[in-house]
């Protein structure tokens, strides 16, 4: 009997000294509005009071789902609302929502106070849906994505940079095109100007002050005093020798009493220069001087020379013919370039 008054003494013992932290920590949760449309959010408070010695772990719930039903859209920074005699109260927020209309139940939310477990009260939830009036209201399809209407100032921007970069891309091709071949043209203009065996003893000066058979550019040297050539007797007969090839060539000379001087010694370059373009035979020393200078006497036998009339001399003629046709007195117009042919 003495045993079982002791031992019922040392349990009442027990009870009576249980942590004064457990009974100092209080926890309570709260929502600020417990009925809501389907997809509306609102706002739960969770706040603990206790010793500040102790530390305080807040709940992460699993899945961002307090319940299953209610989902944890954000989760709130821990504020510390008051702290006085060892005491500190602390509160944190979550946003919840639902998706699905009903009354939810939500259990105690724990709390890790220190080593100890504490939980909080029972909250309940009510979604409510949206009332559709189905026989007076319509319902549609959900609508596609619209494109937005088309603005030509939205654009303005763009649209001047890639025509600023069109006009900068055709004007350096224009420079390029220009430095390419305005010099040829201006060359070609000149050249269409002079007379045909003036542009060729040019050319022929030019090719013999080169010297390109003493470096072994035998090969180079006869395409270019080949080309000279043809290109006199295209201007100079007419012939578009430059399509032609060296037989077509000689025929027409040999056939032309006229040139019958010169074919000796118009055979003799383009053969030569056919057989070390084409057969790549190296000619002697003797025979590319041979070939300049027969170029220079063929383009001289066959040149047309030009009388040129001074200015004072045409105005002149110009003027006689004025008071001839009023008078009808003075000689014809052959007397007249008579009198200033040279004697």
């Amino acid at each position: 009997m003495f045993n079982y008054k002791k031992s019922l003494v040392s349990l009442v013992l027990a009870f009576g000294l249980l942590p004064v932290s457990a009974q100092q920590v209080s926890f309570k949760a709260s929502i600020d509005s417990t009925a809501l449309l389907i997809g509306q959010q609102t706002r739960m408070h969770l706040e603990i009071s206790g010793p500040a010695s102790l530390k305080y772990a807040f709940p992460v719930f699993q899945g961002d789902t307090l319940v299953n039903g209610i989902e944890v859209v954000q989760y709130g920074a821990l504020d510390t609302l008051e702290t006085a005699n060892n005491l500190i109260r602390i509160r944190k927020d979550y946003i919840i929502t639902s998706f699905d209309s009903g009354l939810y139940y939500i259990p105690p939310v724990k709390i890790l106070a220190g080593s100890d477990t504490v939980e909080s009260n029972e909250m309940v939830l009510k979604i409510a849906t949206y009332d559709v009036d189905t026989a007076n209201v319509k319902i549609f399809d959900i609508k596609g994505v619209q494109k937005a209407p088309f603005v030509l100032s939205d654009y303005a921007l763009t649209l001047l940079l890639l025509l600023f970069i069109w006009v900068l891309a055709l004007f350096i091709i224009w420079l390029i095109l220009k430095k390419k071949y305005g010099k040829e043209k201006e060359i070609k203009t000149a050249e269409q100007l002079l007379p045909p065996h003036v542009v060729a003893i040019m050319e022929l000066d030019r090719l013999k002050s080169e010297k390109m058979w003493k470096v072994g550019k035998n090969k180079e040297y006869y395409t270019i005093l080949s080309d000279i050539l043809r290109k006199y007797i295209e201007r100079r007969f007419n012939i578009n020798a430059l399509e032609l090839t060296t037989d077509e060539i000689l025929v027409l000379f040999k056939r032309d009493r006229s040139t019958q001087s010169v074919y000796q010694n118009l055979r003799q370059i383009l053969q030569l220069a056919d057989l070390v373009k084409f057969a790549k035979i190296q000619p002697l020393e003797n025979e590319n001087e041979m070939s300049i200078m027969n170029s220079y006497l063929f383009v001289n036998q066959t040149k047309i020379e030009e009388m040129i009339v001074p200015e004072e001399i045409q105005e002149e003629i110009q003027s006689v013919n004025k008071v001839d046709a009023q008078t009808e007195s003075v000689s014809s117009d052959e007397d007249v370039m008579k009198k200033y042919q040279p004697k």
